[in-house]
């Protein structure tokens, strides 16, 4: 008999060892659970911040979106009264009145911008304390599910014996089973609400990222439209100091631009066919390396993150009333790098001093890209470029070289030509990250 009482002494419990080892939690539960409990309360007044600090942002963020929709409203009703004065005769005072609209258009694009930038900031701090929350409640979870697998682990080195003499009856026995099993579902309902919460949190955390470069974006896009805007205030200054308000002199100047602009087409497409012929006929053979066959793909010029100011024949172009735009307008600093949009050959780099300087460059299979309001250039006509190397700094801004009489802002004037004839630049380009 004291054999057999030691042989099952030594007896290990072996099946659902995850079963057995929660039942431990059961039977500590009265111990446990109470200090959960009083961890939670203790913890209600904290959670209750955290709920009135998030509620106070989502009305934030709501005050945010309808002044932003307010002001798109407002900014939509300027675009009309634009396209309605683009439409009018020439004259110096519908061009002062729609240049007034353009810079009320742009202080309103601008607190857009601010209110956007606001939003999103306090959209960040609303994930960062969900994700503080989420932190704190997987911890918690962690913390449970530890305390619970090691005295899993201890319940499962009892033996049967330990376990029947634990026990008053087979009543008990039978019932502490039960919360066994109950507690095994319970123990792996908390694994995966544990999993979900993990998931949850990596899926804020990346959403935090994306706002987070968005708010970067959009500051970038910020700091472009206050260049804008002071780019339009001198380009009026100019003006008034140019005309003096005079129809005459305004009407002058507006045909002496025009001029300048029909040579200047005529001089790039001029250029642009004897440098095809030269290709053509191996004239450049010797010059350099690839060039272009087949369908293009270009990379751009100038980073794109301060967005574009004015795409091809773009509606509210502020000269549209004077000739078409034929190129893109892609908002950069005054002196940004401008790299090559693809390797080929140097046509034009045109020094107009304080005038209208731009680079012409031939890639080859009647593909051409042209580069204006360069305020410093760096290649000569016949050199071979590669793509993405630096050919000079852009320019825009009134007042500085390169710029020409007309702008309002700095930034790359970019134009893809298609066998001389101007085409739409994103047709060519990567989309905008």
């Amino acid at each position: 008999m004291g054999k057999n009482m030691s042989f099952i002494a030594k007896i290990k419990i072996n099946p659902k060892k995850l079963l057995y080892l929660a039942g431990l939690v059961v039977i500590t539960s009265l111990f446990v659970l109470p200090q959960r409990a009083l961890l939670v309360q203790d913890d209600d007044s904290t959670t209750d911040q955290d709920q009135q600090l998030l509620n106070d942002i989502n009305q934030q963020i709501d005050d945010r979106e309808k002044k932003i929709e307010d002001l798109q409203k407002q900014i939509e009703q300027y675009k009309q009264n634009i396209a309605t004065k683009q439409k009018e005769k020439l004259g110096i005072e519908s061009e002062i009145s729609l240049i007034d609209d353009r810079i009320n258009k742009k202080n309103l694009d601008i607190e857009a911008q601010e209110n956007i930038i606001e939003k999103l900031i306090l959209e960040i701090t609303d994930l960062e304390t969900k994700i503080a929350d989420k932190e704190e409640e997987i911890l918690l979870e962690k913390d449970d599910l530890s305390g619970m697998i090691r005295k899993m682990y201890e319940y499962d080195q009892k033996t049967y014996l330990e376990v029947t003499i634990g026990n008053n009856n087979f009543s008990e026995y039978f019932t502490q089973l039960k919360y066994i099993e109950k507690l095994e579902n319970s123990t792996k309902d908390a694994l995966d609400h544990l999993k979900t919460l993990k998931s949850t949190l990596e899926g804020q955390r990346n959403n935090l990222n994306d706002k987070k470069t968005e708010v970067e974006s959009e500051k970038a896009k910020l700091e472009g439209e206050r260049g804008e805007l002071e780019g339009e205030k001198s380009y009026k200054d100019q003006l008034l100091f140019d005309t003096k308000l005079d129809e005459a002199k305004f009407q002058q100047l507006v045909e002496q631009v025009r001029q300048e602009q029909v040579q200047t087409n005529s001089e790039i497409s001029n250029l642009e066919r004897e440098a095809q012929q030269r290709m053509n006929n191996d004239d450049f053979v010797g010059l350099g390396g690839d060039i272009i066959q087949g369908d293009a793909s270009l990379t751009w010029p100038v980073n794109p993150k301060y967005g574009i100011s004015c795409g091809f024949h773009c509606a509210d172009y502020p000269f549209k009333r004077w000739f078409e735009h034929s190129g893109m307008d892609i908002r950069n600093p005054q002196g940004s790098p401008i790299g090559a949009a693809a390797s080929g050959y140097v046509v034009i780099a045109k020094d107009a001093g304080m005038g209208y300087n731009y680079i012409l460059i031939e890639h080859g299979d009647g593909l051409a890209t042209l580069y204006g309001h360069v305020s410093r250039i760096d290649v000569s006509p016949e050199q071979y470029v590669r793509a993405g190397e630096i050919i000079g700094l852009s320019g825009g801004m009134p007042g500085f070289p390169g710029t020409g009489k007309f702008s309002t802002g700095a930034h790359l004037h970019f134009e893809v030509r298609v066998n001389g004839i101007p085409d739409d630049p994103l047709k060519y380009l990567p989309a905008i990250l």
